[in-house]
C-alpha cells in the first residue's frame, strides 16, 4: 500500500493543508527518513503494554504506522532508561507527533517566507523539516534537551539536505543567538511561557506552545508578542509531553494535622465532567493536581498543591458529612476548587476556547473573551527556573 499517498488524502479532506505551502512540504519532507527503524506503538494491548513495530520484522506495519495521521510514534520512554527491546509501559519522554496536530499547528503558526524561527524540541527533525521548507535552513533555530536526540534529529536533518542551526540545551531559555524571531514554536507542553521567549521574540511574533496545568492537560496556546508582552487564546487540542523542566514533582509534607469539614457540593459534580471542562476549570486552579482512589462507599479524591505542603481528601460517600473532607496544610484545596468550578459555571460554563493569558514580567493573567475580563486564579504557578 503506498501510505504516503494514504496520508497526503486523509490530511486533506480533514484541512490539514489549510495554508497552501503544507501540502507541498508534506510531499518535499520524507517522514520515513525522520522515524527510526523501531519504536512503540502509541495504543497498547489488553495488558496495558505499548508493543514495538520494528521495521526490520514487518515493514508493512512499520510503514502504517509511521503515515498514521492519528497516532504518534514513541521513540524514548522515562528519559532512555527504558530500554526499546520489547514491549512496555511508562511515561513518553519522545515522540514523532501525529501528522493533523503538526499541520494544524504549522497552520495556526502562520508562517511566512523569510520568517525566523525558534523550534523547541527538535527530536527526529521531522517538524524542523517542515519548518525548513517554509522559511529555509538558515531561518530556523531548532533546540533539543535530551543530547542523544540532538545528536539523531541532527543526522537525520543532514542526510535529508537541512541545515538549520542546531542547539543541544534548555529550549526554555530560547537561543538569544538567532533571535529575534517571527515564530517561536514548542513541541512539548509547558505550564508558564518561558521570559526568554517574549524576550527573545520580535514585535508581532506569534508564539505557539501545548499548555498544561496540573489540573488538566492538552490545550493549544497561541500568543502575539508585543514590547515583550504576550497575549492570546486557547485555540484547540494539543497532547504533548511535559517540557521536562516543567513536569509535576508530586512530593507531598502536608504535616499531619487536619481540620474536616463537610463538602458544600459533590465531588462528582466538579470532577464528572469531560477534559475540556477540566481544562477550563483548571485555568482557575492552575497549581492544584487530583487523583482518584478507592472503589464505591471507599471512593475518594485527593488534590494537592505545586509546593506539596497543602492537601486535600474528599469522601464521595456522605460528602454532606461533617468529617467528609479532610484539609491538611494552610491552603483548603477543596474549598479553592469549589470556588473555582462556582466561578465557571456562573459566567455560563465557558468552553476553554473562551479563555487567554496575557504574560509580562509582573506575571500571567487569565482572562475570558476579552483581556479587560481578568479572572481569578489560585497563587502564582510559574514552576522555579530549571
Amino acid at each position: 500500500m503506498d501510505w504516503r499517498t494514504i496520508a497526503a488524502r486523509e490530511l486533506q479532506a480533514m484541512g490539514g493543508f489549510a495554508s497552501p505551502w503544507l501540502r507541498p512540504a508534506f510531499h518535499a519532507v520524507d517522514r520515513e527518513a525522520f522515524a527510526p527503524a523501531r519504536f512503540w506503538s502509541q495504543t497498547t494491548d489488553a495488558d496495558g503494554l505499548h508493543q514495538v513495530i520494528d521495521r526490520g520484522r514487518d515493514e508493512e506495519a512499520w510503514r502504517q504506522a509511521v503515515w498514521d495521521n492519528h497516532h504518534s510514534l514513541i521513540v524514548q520512554m522515562d528519559d532512555g532508561r527504558t530500554p526499546l527491546d520489547g514491549p512496555a509501559r511508562g511515561d513518553y519522554s519522545s515522540s514523532i507527533s501525529a501528522p493533523d496536530i503538526v499541520f494544524r499547528k504549522l497552520h495556526a503558526l502562520d508562517l511566512k517566507p523569510g520568517h525566523r524561527v525558534l523550534h523547541i524540541g527538535t527530536a527526529s527533525g521531522y517538524d524542523t523539516a517542515l519548518l525548513c521548507e517554509r522559511v529555509g535552513s538558515d531561518n530556523v533555530t531548532s533546540i533539543e534537551y535530551d543530547p542523544g536526540l540532538a545528536a539523531w534529529g541532527a543526522d537525520n536533518l543532514r542526510a535529508a539536505g537541512y541545515t538549520p542551526t542546531l542547539v543541544h540545551g534548555n529550549g526554555l531559555d530560547g537561543w538569544k543567538t538567532s533571535a529575534p524571531y517571527d515564530r517561536i514554536i514548542a513541541t512539548c507542553a509547558v505550564r508558564d511561557i518561558p521570559a526568554a521567549w517574549r524576550h527573545q521574540a520580535a514585535d508581532g511574533a506569534l508564539i505557539l506552545a501545548p499548555y498544561n496545568t496540573l489540573y488538566a492537560r492538552g490545550a493549544l496556546l497561541r500568543l502575539r508578542v508585543e514590547d515583550s508582552v504576550a497575549s492570546g487564546r486557547f485555540t484547540g487540542a494539543a497532547w504533548y509531553m511535559w517540557a521536562r523542566q516543567h513536569r509535576p514533582k508530586p512530593e507531598l509534607h502536608p504535616g499531619q494535622d487536619a481540620h474536616h469539614e463537610a463538602s458544600v457540593i459533590h465531588p462528582d459534580q466538579i470532577f464528572g465532567r469531560d477534559w475540556q471542562a477540566d481544562f477550563a476549570l483548571g485555568l482557575h486552579i492552575p497549581d492544584i493536581s487530583f487523583a482518584h482512589r478507592g472503589q464505591g462507599a471507599d471512593r475518594q479524591v485527593q488534590l494537592w498543591d505545586a509546593a506539596g505542603t497543602s492537601v486535600a481528601i474528599v469522601n464521595y460517600q456522605s460528602w454532606y458529612a461533617r468529617d467528609a473532607v479532610a484539609v491538611y496544610g494552610q491552603r483548603n484545596l477543596w474549598a479553592e476548587a469549589v470556588n473555582a468550578h462556582t466561578t465557571w459555571r456562573t459566567a455560563g460554563s465557558p468552553h476553554y476556547t473562551r479563555y487567554g493569558l496575557t504574560i509580562d514580567d509582573s506575571g500571567t493573567r487569565l482572562w475570558l473573551d476579552d483581556p479587560a475580563n481578568q479572572q481569578d486564579t489560585a497563587p502564582d504557578t510559574a514552576p522555579p527556573p530549571p
